[in-house]
Protein backbone atom coordinates (compact mmCIF):
# COMPACT_ATOMS: atom_id res chain seq x y z
CA UNK A 1 0.00 0.00 0.00
CA UNK A 2 2.88 2.38 0.73
CA UNK A 3 4.19 2.07 -2.82
CA UNK A 4 0.75 2.74 -4.33
CA UNK A 5 0.25 5.73 -2.03
CA UNK A 6 3.66 7.22 -2.77
CA UNK A 7 4.04 6.40 -6.46
CA UNK A 8 0.73 5.12 -7.86
CA UNK A 9 -0.36 1.74 -9.20
CA UNK A 10 2.01 1.83 -12.16
CA UNK A 11 4.96 1.79 -9.77
CA UNK A 12 3.64 -1.24 -7.90
CA UNK A 13 5.64 -3.79 -9.85
CA UNK A 14 6.75 -7.07 -8.33
CA UNK A 15 10.42 -5.95 -8.16
CA UNK A 16 9.42 -2.62 -6.57
CA UNK A 17 7.22 -4.34 -3.97
CA UNK A 18 10.02 -6.82 -3.26
CA UNK A 19 12.41 -3.92 -2.58
CA UNK A 20 9.84 -2.29 -0.29
CA UNK A 21 9.50 -5.54 1.65
CA UNK A 22 13.23 -6.20 1.75
CA UNK A 23 12.62 -9.47 -0.11
CA UNK A 24 13.69 -10.92 -3.41
CA UNK A 25 11.58 -10.70 -6.54
CA UNK A 26 11.51 -14.50 -6.61
CA UNK A 27 10.04 -14.66 -3.13
CA UNK A 28 7.25 -12.23 -4.04
CA UNK A 29 6.60 -14.22 -7.25
CA UNK A 30 6.13 -17.31 -5.10
CA UNK A 31 2.92 -15.71 -3.86
CA UNK A 32 1.94 -13.56 -6.85
CA UNK A 33 2.57 -14.73 -10.42
CA UNK A 34 1.75 -11.35 -11.92
CA UNK A 35 1.30 -7.70 -11.09
CA UNK A 36 -2.45 -8.19 -11.56
CA UNK A 37 -2.53 -10.87 -8.86
CA UNK A 38 -0.53 -8.62 -6.56
CA UNK A 39 -2.87 -5.66 -7.13
CA UNK A 40 -6.00 -7.77 -6.68
CA UNK A 41 -4.60 -9.02 -3.39
CA UNK A 42 -3.78 -5.48 -2.25
CA UNK A 43 -7.25 -4.23 -3.19
CA UNK A 44 -8.85 -7.16 -1.38
CA UNK A 45 -6.74 -6.37 1.67
CA UNK A 46 -7.86 -2.73 1.60
CA UNK A 47 -11.50 -3.83 1.31
CA UNK A 48 -11.06 -6.26 4.21
CA UNK A 49 -9.60 -3.55 6.45
CA UNK A 50 -12.52 -1.24 5.74
CA UNK A 51 -15.07 -4.07 6.07
CA UNK A 52 -13.64 -4.98 9.50
CA UNK A 53 -13.87 -1.39 10.72
CA UNK A 54 -17.46 -1.08 9.49
CA UNK A 55 -18.45 -4.42 11.04
CA UNK A 56 -16.89 -3.40 14.36
CA UNK A 57 -19.01 -0.23 14.44
CA UNK A 58 -22.21 -2.04 13.52
CA UNK A 59 -21.69 -4.84 16.02
CA UNK A 60 -20.83 -2.65 19.01
CA UNK A 61 -23.11 -2.96 21.99
CA UNK A 62 -23.47 0.74 22.72
CA UNK A 63 -26.17 3.29 23.31
CA UNK A 64 -25.10 5.05 20.12
CA UNK A 65 -28.07 5.98 17.94
CA UNK A 66 -28.50 4.47 14.48
CA UNK A 67 -27.75 7.78 12.80
CA UNK A 68 -24.63 8.07 14.99
CA UNK A 69 -23.48 4.63 13.87
CA UNK A 70 -24.20 5.43 10.23
CA UNK A 71 -22.19 8.62 10.60
CA UNK A 72 -19.26 6.63 11.97
CA UNK A 73 -19.55 4.10 9.12
CA UNK A 74 -19.72 6.89 6.54
CA UNK A 75 -16.64 8.48 8.10
CA UNK A 76 -14.73 5.19 7.76
CA UNK A 77 -15.73 4.95 4.10
CA UNK A 78 -14.77 8.57 3.43
CA UNK A 79 -11.39 8.24 5.21
CA UNK A 80 -12.64 10.73 7.78
CA UNK A 81 -12.67 8.60 10.92
CA UNK A 82 -10.08 8.95 13.66
CA UNK A 83 -8.12 5.88 12.50
CA UNK A 84 -8.02 6.83 8.83
CA UNK A 85 -4.88 8.00 7.15
CA UNK A 86 -5.05 10.29 4.13
CA UNK A 87 -3.20 7.58 2.24
CA UNK A 88 -6.22 5.25 2.39
CA UNK A 89 -8.23 7.57 0.19
CA UNK A 90 -5.42 8.02 -2.31
CA UNK A 91 -4.92 4.26 -2.57
CA UNK A 92 -8.68 3.71 -2.95
CA UNK A 93 -8.77 6.36 -5.69
CA UNK A 94 -5.89 4.70 -7.55
CA UNK A 95 -7.68 1.36 -7.47
CA UNK A 96 -10.98 2.96 -8.45
CA UNK A 97 -9.44 4.56 -11.54
CA UNK A 98 -7.96 1.21 -12.57
CA UNK A 99 -11.27 -0.57 -11.90
CA UNK A 100 -12.89 1.40 -14.72
CA UNK A 101 -10.77 -0.60 -17.19
CA UNK A 102 -10.04 -3.83 -15.28
CA UNK A 103 -13.04 -6.21 -15.25
CA UNK A 104 -12.06 -8.25 -12.17
CA UNK A 105 -11.13 -5.19 -10.12
CA UNK A 106 -14.34 -3.50 -11.25
CA UNK A 107 -16.40 -6.53 -10.23
CA UNK A 108 -14.80 -6.55 -6.77
CA UNK A 109 -15.33 -2.81 -6.34
CA UNK A 110 -18.97 -3.08 -7.39
CA UNK A 111 -19.55 -5.99 -5.01
CA UNK A 112 -18.11 -3.99 -2.13
CA UNK A 113 -20.17 -0.93 -3.04
CA UNK A 114 -23.33 -3.05 -3.26
CA UNK A 115 -22.60 -4.52 0.16
CA UNK A 116 -22.33 -1.03 1.65
CA UNK A 117 -25.52 0.17 -0.07
CA UNK A 118 -27.36 -2.92 1.22
CA UNK A 119 -26.24 -2.15 4.78
CA UNK A 120 -27.36 1.46 4.40
CA UNK A 121 -30.71 0.34 2.99
CA UNK A 122 -31.26 -2.09 5.90
CA UNK A 123 -30.47 0.71 8.34
CA UNK A 124 -32.90 3.11 6.65
CA UNK A 125 -35.63 0.42 6.59
CA UNK A 126 -35.11 -0.16 10.32
CA UNK A 127 -35.17 3.58 10.98
CA UNK A 128 -38.41 3.94 9.02
CA UNK A 129 -40.15 1.19 10.99
CA UNK A 130 -39.01 2.85 14.23
CA UNK A 131 -40.10 6.37 13.28
CA UNK A 132 -36.61 7.83 13.02
CA UNK A 133 -37.02 8.87 9.38
CA UNK A 134 -40.01 9.92 7.29
CA UNK A 135 -42.53 7.15 6.75
CA UNK A 136 -42.36 7.59 2.99
CA UNK A 137 -38.55 7.47 2.79
CA UNK A 138 -37.37 5.35 -0.15
CA UNK A 139 -34.72 3.39 1.71
CA UNK A 140 -33.04 2.15 -1.46
CA UNK A 141 -32.79 5.62 -2.99
CA UNK A 142 -31.51 7.05 0.30
CA UNK A 143 -28.89 4.29 0.46
CA UNK A 144 -27.73 4.96 -3.09
CA UNK A 145 -27.59 8.70 -2.39
CA UNK A 146 -25.62 8.23 0.84
CA UNK A 147 -23.19 5.88 -0.92
CA UNK A 148 -22.65 8.39 -3.72
CA UNK A 149 -22.23 11.25 -1.25
CA UNK A 150 -19.68 9.27 0.77
CA UNK A 151 -17.78 8.37 -2.41
CA UNK A 152 -17.69 12.03 -3.43
CA UNK A 153 -16.33 13.07 -0.06
CA UNK A 154 -13.76 10.25 -0.19
CA UNK A 155 -12.69 11.47 -3.62
CA UNK A 156 -12.31 15.05 -2.40
CA UNK A 157 -10.47 13.87 0.73
CA UNK A 158 -8.04 11.99 -1.52
CA UNK A 159 -7.47 14.93 -3.87
CA UNK A 160 -7.72 17.88 -1.48
CA UNK A 161 -7.12 16.68 2.09
CA UNK A 162 -6.07 20.17 3.17
CA UNK A 163 -9.43 21.60 2.03
CA UNK A 164 -11.72 18.67 2.78
CA UNK A 165 -10.27 17.80 6.17
CA UNK A 166 -11.60 15.03 8.38
CA UNK A 167 -13.56 17.65 10.34
CA UNK A 168 -15.11 19.12 7.19
CA UNK A 169 -15.99 15.65 5.91
CA UNK A 170 -17.55 14.66 9.23
CA UNK A 171 -19.63 17.85 9.30
CA UNK A 172 -20.87 17.30 5.73
CA UNK A 173 -21.78 13.68 6.49
CA UNK A 174 -23.48 14.67 9.75
CA UNK A 175 -25.54 17.34 7.97
CA UNK A 176 -26.57 14.91 5.22
CA UNK A 177 -27.73 12.30 7.73
CA UNK A 178 -29.50 14.95 9.83
CA UNK A 179 -31.68 15.76 6.81
CA UNK A 180 -32.71 12.08 6.64
CA UNK A 181 -33.11 11.31 10.35
CA UNK A 182 -35.94 13.67 11.19
CA UNK A 183 -37.78 11.55 13.78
Amino acid sequence: MRVVDAEGLDAASIPRIARELGATTGLVQTYFRSKDELLLFAFGHLQDLVRERVAAILSEDTDDSLDGRLLRVACVLASADEDAQDSEGRVWLAFLARAAFHPVLRERHLAGAAEIRDRFEEAFEWARTHGQVAGDLDARAAAVALGAFVDGIALQRALEPERVTKDVARRLLHDHLARIFTG
